[in-house]
């Protein structure tokens, strides 16, 4: 089970009290990035708060993310920032697992922000982006299904997939939505292999009539696809942990060998094992053997 690295609720926190974990560059904000961050809190306020370690018994508020939104918010004369606490001092952890804006949140966001007044043009210069982008982030969930922007909300999902399950009917787009979710794949081919399997009957506008061969040849590429995904990502998870058995397994086998009685005693009575040993012990590259 995954530990909960941070609190549930926000503390508002005096830019005072906040204690820098790193040196920031001498022209940091000359960078595009930080002018984005200091237009963006302009306009529609902080949108990520910063996440913060308290130490010394509550003394000490050590910043763990968000150096360059503090340095924007004391040009922007705020006395107080809202801030996130971290049971860890770790600047890797936070980074590794906060989520960032998906484009549905993006898009609840930006509807919020003109729903309450602000301006495209506005958006368009605190964000970074053409209001052309912005209007398109505007209207991404027309077309999708309550249930699915719901479910989908957190998921890092391409823009053009929303596009391929805009043809599909509600019903449909829900049971592809669960697929994708199922198989951790959100990415548009996976997405139009679902669209080319999915029945005339639910799709908003009629396709081209296939033969049966044709369907049974897309549902099976479907499957294959979703195997091919799930095995690919197993590999990715599980490669790092392999890796280092494997280093401590050749340390320990070097070790052994570096026996003189070991080594004898395999010699004598287990050649073939001394072989396989030794190929072992001589990885100098644990990636490319």
């Amino acid at each position: 089970m995954t530990k909960q690295c941070f609190n549930n609720e926000f503390l508002e926190v005096s830019v005072e009290k906040l204690i820098y974990s790193k040196v920031l560059p001498e022209n940091v904000k000359l960078s595009f990035k930080y002018r984005q961050i200091l237009a963006s809190i302009k306009e529609i306020g902080l949108v990520e708060p910063i996440i913060v370690f308290i130490t010394d018994s509550g003394r000490v508020m050590k910043i763990i993310d968000g150096h360059l939104r503090l340095e924007a918010m004391k040009d922007l004369s705020f006395e107080k920032i809202s801030c996130i606490i971290s049971t860890i001092d770790d600047s890797y952890t936070p980074n590794k697992f906060v989520n960032r804006l998906t484009v549905l949140q993006e898009h609840k966001m930006i509807k919020k922000a003109i729903d309450s007044g602000v301006s495209i043009d506005k958006l368009s210069s605190a964000l970074g982006i053409t209001s052309e982008i912005i209007k398109s982030r505007f209207n991404i969930a027309k077309g999708i299904n309550d249930d699915v922007a719901y479910i989908l909300a957190d998921k890092h999902v391409p823009i053009n997939t929303f596009d391929i399950l805009k043809k599909m009917k509600p019903v449909r787009q829900i049971e592809v939505a669960n697929i994708m979710i199922n198989f951790d794949n959100f990415t548009v081919k996976f997405a139009q292999s679902l669209l080319h399997a999915t029945e005339a009957k639910l799709m908003v506008e009629p396709k081209k009539k296939e033969s049966s061969g044709m369907t049974e040849n897309l549902a099976r590429l479907e499957r294959e696809m979703a195997s091919v995904q799930v095995e690919t990502e197993n590999i990715k998870n599980n490669y790092a942990e392999k890796t280092l058995q494997l280093l401590i397994i050749r340390n320990h086998i070097k070790k052994l060998l570096g026996n003189s009685n070991v080594l004898m005693w395999l010699l004598e009575n287990k050649p073939d094992y001394l072989n396989l040993l030794k190929k072992i012990s001589d990885i100098e590259n644990i990636n490319h053997p």
